[in-house]
């Protein structure tokens, strides 16, 4: 049941301002550019601004050149005993508290993450309405970003808006981070956590686009690279040299094989379903190898492997085997030898019904809806898994859009669904954290 006191914190917020809000974050383009330097820091200081107006602690720390994170502080009564220390996060009591008092306990700290980034909009001769006119029709908002995951960012900047202004004495702090490079090798959540902003965090709400459900899980990924050497020559004159493809056809069909003992083995998730091994780069010559030609047998030849984990996988264990499948592909010929580079690894998530950021979000969610929540699982790898891997927080994957439409042309994020996922994270915020 939603009390009296939460009341007056919901009716703070505007439908209005907050539709007009995912419209303006969704109008700035944030795609990575590397060649022209070009990303998020356009979407980075207007996130900023709109912290700042609130009245929140408000830091902005450039990652890489153009591309800053935003981390937003939101301090209560509660945790009044806390000593902010410019450029890291706030230091949660001091040596001589715990001198005096051996019973102090660390008030709780709830995270909302999210990225500023967003994927190509790709052609925009594709898409029904310019990619970045944020377009309201039909009770949509369409625009690249839209759905992942500027409208779930822009939800958590409105409950802390609700919060702040309605003067609510929580009992813990808020903090925000919206980060750059999710989309690409998370050197965002990364820098956030290196630079200590991570570490008093009890709890995080990742603000992903999963229909509002409540995702408890979510599978890992490990990337690997590999390259098959062998000897370049005339396609006329194969026998002149050593031709790297026939290994590597050799390879990638035991790496299939290997997919299918590991579903054998770990079967399916309840919310993820199986594990998957997927030759996504499949090249000869390799990068930078030089040009493609008719009439030439290439040196070398690269694939790079996306596995993406479940619970109870050992990654180690299956970079491995990786290596032991590549050592038979090539134990054909001397001259053939081989590469391998694991480039990425995050770990499968899996986090607790019980906790109560869970339950906090759960009783939010059946107090609105009158429903019981849904609870899911992510296929994909966000931002959490490094939260989660390196802090071990207990993470909480639950924002508005469509599953299913991230990175699609025509994106759109239901305007029904920000308004309940901004009310969902005021009331888990008041009572993950509880108030005075």
């Amino acid at each position: 049941m939603i009390t009296q006191a939460e009341q007056a914190v919901l009716d703070r917020i505007d439908d209005d301002e907050l539709i007009a809000w995912v419209q303006a974050l969704t109008r700035i383009p944030s795609v990575w550019k590397p060649e022209t330097g070009e990303g998020e820091a356009e979407a980075a200081a207007w996130v900023a601004e709109r912290c700042r107006a609130i009245g929140i602690e408000t830091h902005v720390e450039e990652v890489a050149p153009g591309r800053p994170n935003v981390v937003g502080w939101l301090r209560s009564p509660g945790s009044a005993h806390a000593t902010y220390v410019e450029g890291r996060t706030p230091k949660i009591g001091s040596e001589d508290d715990h001198r005096r008092s051996s019973s102090l306990v660390r008030p709780r700290v709830l995270m909302f993450e999210g990225h500023t980034d967003v994927v190509t909009e790709g052609d925009p001769a594709l898409w029904t309405d310019p990619p970045f006119s944020a377009t309201l029709r039909d009770g949509k908002i369409y625009g690249r970003g839209a759905n992942d995951m500027k409208a779930g960012l822009v939800c958590a900047l409105i409950a802390l808006k609700a919060l702040k202004e309605s003067g609510v004495a929580l009992d813990g702090d808020i903090v925000l981070g919206a980060v750059c490079d999710e989309e690409g090798r998370m050197l965002g959540i990364k820098h956030f956590v290196e630079r200590g902003w991570a570490d008093h965090v009890t709890a995080a709400i990742v603000c992903e686009p999963e229909e509002n459900h409540l995702c408890i899980a979510q599978k890992g990924v490990m990337w690997i690279r590999v390259v098959i050497s062998g000897v370049m020559a005339h396609g006329a004159m194969p026998l002149t040299g050593v031709n790297a493809m026939y290994p590597m056809a050799r390879f990638l069909t035991a790496v299939h094989a290997l997919e299918e003992r590991e579903i054998v083995r770990h079967g399916r998730h309840e919310f993820l379903g199986q594990p998957s091994i997927t030759p996504t780069i499949v090249q000869s010559p390799v990068r930078g190898g030089g040009e493609p030609q008719n009439n030439v047998m290439p040196g070398a030849a690269e694939c790079v492997l996306d596995f993406r984990l479940i619970p109870g996988q050992d990654a180690d264990a299956l970079a491995a085997a990786v290596e032991t499948l590549l050592r038979a592909a090539v134990a054909v010929d001397d001259r053939l030898s081989y590469t391998c580079q694991v480039l990425e690894v995050r770990a499968p998530t899996a986090t607790d019904p019980a906790e109560p950021v869970v339950r906090a979000l759960a009783g939010a969610f059946t107090d609105l809806s009158g429903a019981a929540p849904i609870y899911g699982g992510v296929p994909g790898s966000t931002d959490g898994t490094i939260l989660n891997a390196r802090k071990g927080i207990p993470i909480v994957t639950c924002g508005p859009g469509d599953i299913h439409i991230p990175h699609h042309i025509d994106e759109w994020v239901s305007v029904e669904e920000i308004k309940v996922a901004a009310r969902l994270y005021v009331l888990a915020a008041i009572r993950y954290l509880g108030h005075l």
